[in-house]
């Protein structure tokens, strides 16, 4: 039994994987590994900043390797800075001054002291170690801009008890003087995280849910790309506009550590069409590359689900997703993930 997630926004239902569905078993394969290697790392080893051998990232498309695996480098590294400086002060530190920020259960938030609140606040991170093992990374032509995504593998040992737990990520990094840092930030789940009270110091960073408006530069094209995604869904059906709207080689967060992969799949994951159950979304926030081939936008969405001789059911979500330029033109997301929210 696996969890589907339903456009990566934050709600799953379970259904049964078939024994041909290639990229389900691939990521479940994958996924053994990087628990195997962060066990291994995190219980038998004193450096936070070694490595996943037993794991390959997936192969650069970008056409500079060495800014590729610059980034690389700069993702996995984190693990060092949180060792060194705590685990809030370590996970923010590569943070932007204005990152937008996603945590399960809180509205988008801007600003690294915001995240840094909200991380303190969060008592299951207590006296935990973590390490990031991303899957994919990629940058823009100008290399000033990326994004990577993939497992981010907390352990606790308290009174003699270890523990793993095993999240996923996404980010998108821009280039500040000669450093990588992180603009946009969402921390996805295999299981909703615990709860936590937003901080009164981060109401300050709440993003207002209002939609993006134009402001005539080539951000206005991924967010009339994200615009149009969310009318398709209106129109064809979530199933078909998140197939119309994947990059061939996009993956969407499913399963604890599964990926669906490909239009088709992705597709094929939201089941027939109900035209009781509608999902709309809308961009309130987002960042393209200078060289205009690599943006994502941030926003907030709402599924709705009417069941016979009852009342709707209503759920609240937001989402990242990473936009990339293809040849024709058009606009298609690469990745795509998210957590639920408050209505308000």
């Amino acid at each position: 039994m696996a969890k589907r997630s339903l456009g990566g926004l934050g709600w799953s239902e379970d259904f049964e994987l078939g024994d041909g569905f290639v990229p389900g078993a691939f990521m479940r394969n994958r996924f053994r590994l990087v628990v195997i290697a962060a066990a291994a790392a995190m219980g038998c080893r004193g450096s936070a900043g070694s490595s996943f051998t037993s794991v390959a990232v997936l192969a650069p498309s970008s056409e500079s390797e060495a800014a590729h695996d610059e980034l690389l480098r700069a993702d996995i590294s984190r693990a060092d800075t949180a060792m060194r400086l705590g685990l809030a002060k370590g996970l923010t530190a590569v943070l932007t001054e204005d990152v937008v920020y996603l945590r399960g259960g809180l509205p988008i938030l801007r600003g690294r002291a915001v995240a840094r609140s909200v991380l303190a606040a969060d008592s299951a991170l207590s006296g935990a170690s973590v390490r990031w093992q991303p899957v994919r990374a990629e940058v823009s032509r100008d290399r000033k801009n990326g994004y990577s995504y993939g497992f981010a593998i907390y352990a606790t040992n308290e009174r003699g008890a270890s523990a793993i737990r095993i999240d996923r990520y996404i980010a998108f990094w821009r280039m500040e003087g000669r450093q990588w840092k992180v603009s946009a930030y969402a921390e996805t789940y295999a299981s909703a995280p615990a709860a936590i009270a937003l901080p009164a110091e981060a109401s300050s960073g709440v993003l207002a849910d209002v939609m993006m408006s134009p402001r005539g530069g080539v951000l206005d094209m991924i967010r009339e790309a994200d615009t149009q995604f969310s009318r398709a869904a209106t129109k064809f059906g979530s199933g078909e506009a998140f197939g119309r709207y994947a990059a061939s080689d996009a993956q969407m967060f499913s399963g604890p550590g599964e990926f669906i992969t490909g239009p088709d799949a992705i597709s094929e994951s939201f089941g027939p069409v109900s035209a009781k159950s509608s999902l709309v979304w809308h961009p309130v926030e987002g960042e393209m590359a200078s060289s205009g081939d690599l943006g994502y936008t941030v926003g907030n969405a709402v599924f709705t689900d009417e069941q016979d001789g009852g009342s709707p059911t209503v759920r609240y979500s937001k989402y990242l997703t990473v936009w990339k330029r293809q040849r024709d033109g058009t606009w298609k997301y690469v990745v795509d993930g998210g957590s639920d929210r408050p209505k308000s």
